[in-house]
C-alpha cells in the first residue's frame, strides 16, 4: 500500500498515559476495523514514531475479498466513517452515511480508542490518513464523549434490537458453539458477534440446500463446527428478542480455519 494511505494514530503527549488505556485504545482500534470490513482486514503496525506517540498502521488482507475492497482505500473510508461517528456521538450528525447502523460496540470502542486525551494537560489524539487529517479530540471533546456515551448506547440497543421480522444481515461472520441435528432436546447454535455476543438457535432458509451441506459436512480434514463462516443471516425476533439466525446464503471461499491461532483461508 501507499505509504500516503497509512493510518496515523497519535497522541500528541503520551508521556503518563497508563500502558492499559493506550492497550485499550489500539486494540478497540483493531476492533472497529475489523468490523468494519467485516472480519475482511486487519491493521497491523507499519511504524511507532518518535516524539509524540504515533502509531502508523498499513492494512493486510485475512480473507479473500471480493476485487472493489482489495483495489480501494479501506484505511481511507475508515477513517471518514470514524469521523462519522464522532459527529453523530456529538449530536453534529443525525446518523452515518450509507444507511450504516450506530451499534453499542463502536460506540464504546471510540470511547476507548479516544480515552488516552484523559492525560496530559489539554492532550489531543489525532487520526490521520497520509498527510489528510480526518479526525481530533481533544480533552473536552472526550468528556462529551463519555458524557453521551451511556445514553448513545442504551439508544442504539433499542434501535438496534428493534429488528423487524424479516431483518437481513450480509456477510457476518458465524461461528457454531454447538450443533446437533437430530431429534434430541438441545439443539444447534451459533454466536455472530457484530449482532450480538449470546448464541441462539440456528435454522436454515432450505434444509435442502447446498448452504446447509456446505456448513454441516467436513471437509479437507476440517472439522464443520471450527469453520468460521461468512453468512447472509434473517433475524427471527419476537419482542425485540433474537429467537433464531436463519441462514440464507454461505459464502464458501471466505471461510476462515483457525489452527494453533494461525489463521488459514479455506
Amino acid at each position: 500500500m501507499n505509504d500516503n494511505n497509512n493510518l496515523i494514530y497519535e497522541i500528541k503527549q503520551i508521556e503518563g498515559v497508563e500502558i492499559d488505556v493506550l492497550c485499550n485504545s489500539l486494540k478497540a482500534l483493531q476492533d472497529e476495523y475489523l468490523r468494519f470490513t467485516n472480519n475482511r482486514k486487519k491493521i497491523v503496525i507499519k511504524e511507532i514514531r518518535k516524539g509524540s506517540g504515533i502509531f502508523e498502521f498499513t492494512d493486510l488482507l485475512i480473507v479473500s475479498a471480493i476485487s472493489f475492497m482489495e483495489q480501494s482505500n479501506t484505511i481511507l473510508q475508515f477513517a471518514e466513517y470514524l469521523a462519522a461517528v464522532k459527529d453523530v456521538i456529538l449530536k453534529k450528525k443525525e446518523k452515518l452515511p450509507n444507511e450504516m447502523k450506530l451499534t453499542p460496540t463502536t460506540v464504546d470502542n471510540l470511547n476507548s480508542m479516544c480515552s488516552p486525551v484523559m492525560f496530559g494537560n489539554n492532550n489531543i489524539l489525532n487520526i490521520n490518513v497520509g498527510q489528510l487529517a480526518k479526525i481530533t479530540v481533544n480533552n473536552d471533546d472526550y468528556k462529551e464523549i463519555s458524557k453521551h456515551k451511556k445514553q448513545i448506547i442504551k439508544e442504539t440497543k433499542t434501535i438496534n434490537n428493534s429488528f423487524s421480522k424479516n431483518y437481513i444481515y450480509e456477510k457476518v461472520l458465524f461461528q457454531w458453539v454447538q450443533a446437533r441435528f437430530d431429534n434430541k432436546k438441545i439443539g444447534n447454535q451459533a454466536v455472530i458477534k457484530r449482532i450480538q455476543e449470546k448464541a441462539v438457535k440456528v435454522i436454515f432458509a432450505d434444509d435442502n440446500s447446498e448452504t446447509k451441506t456446505e456448513m454441516t459436512t467436513s471437509t479437507h480434514g476440517v472439522d464443520w463446527q471450527n469453520i468460521k463462516y461468512i453468512v447472509d443471516v434473517e433475524i427471527m425476533v419476537d419482542n425485540d428478542r433474537i429467537l433464531a439466525y436463519k441462514i440464507l446464503k454461505n459464502y464458501p471461499y471466505d471461510s476462515i480455519i483457525e489452527e494453533n491461532n494461525n489463521i488459514e483461508l479455506f
